[in-house]
């Protein structure tokens, strides 16, 4: 018996950093899913985990252990998790994780970790939520990123669509908010990967964001005042990108917010030269707008709205300056069944 489950990735379309301090941000599923074959094999309960595209190989079991990858530590754990809740015993699998190469920041992880609790479920004969399936990609999160997750990640992975997240403090917490996604007519989106062989810490750019910003405490300390006046710049474009983001948006009104929120960012010091120069290369090629995308640094990415007609065109000229990109296809559809 084979099944099949998939999730699509995502990139975060404003907010990053300004999150940080209580800022809503969007982050957007996008149509380059990662899929897990799952077929039953023969012998002892275990998984044997194939994956040609990272070459993260090696075997996990019931109890939670590995053998083989670092990254099978996560994939163990959400399989011990599955395996006390389904009927899963006496069983081997082969899994099959397939997806063409990304870039870094697109929550590949919790895309696999999603769609192989799905396919775990699936093969056992046995429903489950999409609520559940998320609680099963933030375990899989908490042990490859060694810390406790927002759950931005896997929250747009699981669901699909535009998730706005923002943070409340006193208690600290995350709250979320999904809505369905569209952009103006006539447009896409591309990103584009500036990795040279260096790539920054994210933990290292939000402390360079604070310092740049002159803030010497946690934002659990700041007062809701001092909070405020940080993320006030950025809450001015974001009050004005809801409206656009819709087949009947203004294309060039959604680009020049997403230039003004890269301009925050790029003031804040968390840009580079290459992000610069990919940059200048989308907006000089008819590009509408582009921003970075994640925590930027060396070795970030970065997403740019263009007109569909010229993406071809921009992806070119990219590539003669050697960088990556791809095209991006935003999805309403979450984890599922292939």
């Amino acid at each position: 018996m084979i099944v099949r489950a998939s999730a699509p990735t995502k990139i975060i379309l404003f907010g990053e950093h300004y999150v940080v301090y209580g800022a809503p941000a969007l982050s957007v599923a996008v149509d380059k899913r990662r899929i897990v074959e799952l077929e039953e094999i023969s012998g002892t309960e275990r998984v044997e985990v194939h994956n040609p595209t990272y070459k993260e190989e090696g075997v996990i079991y019931p109890d939670g252990t590995a053998e083989g990858h670092r990254f099978l530590n996560a994939l163990a754990a959400v399989y011990k998790r599955v395996y006390e809740k389904t009927d899963l015993k006496g069983k081997a699998f082969k899994a099959e994780l397939v997806g063409e190469r990304i870039v870094k920041g697109m929550g590949a992880s919790s895309a696999i970790f999603a769609s192989f609790a799905k396919a775990l479920y699936n093969i056992a004969g046995k429903d489950v939520d999409d609520e559940e399936i998320f609680m099963y990609a933030q375990t899989g999160d908490e042990i490859d990123h060694g810390g406790r997750p927002s759950g931005v990640d896997a929250r747009t992975v699981v669901h699909g669509g535009m998730i706005k997240f923002w943070r409340e403090f006193n208690p600290d917490k995350f709250n979320f908010e999904r809505v369905e996604i569209n952009l103006p007519k006539g447009t896409t989106m591309i990103i584009v990967d500036t990795f040279r062989g260096k790539r920054c810490n994210t933990g290292d750019q939000v402390l360079l964001f604070a310092r740049n910003h002159n803030i010497a405490k946690e934002p659990a300390n700041l007062t809701q005042d001092e909070r405020f006046e940080i993320n006030k710049p950025y809450l001015e474009i974001y009050k004005q990108v809801n409206s656009e983001l819709n087949e009947k948006g203004n294309a060039i009104k959604l680009g020049r917010l997403m230039s003004a929120n890269h301009l925050l960012l790029k003031s804040a010091g968390v840009s580079t030269s290459l992000i610069e120069e990919a940059i200048r290369i989308i907006m000089s090629n008819g590009g509408l707008g582009a921003k970075l995308t994640g925590a930027g640094g060396d070795g970030g990415a970065l997403i740019g709205l263009v007109w569909k007609e010229d993406i071809e065109k921009i992806r070119s000229k990219l590539k003669e300056k050697k960088f990556d990109s791809l095209d991006l296809t935003l999805t309403n559809n979450g984890v599922r069944k292939e």
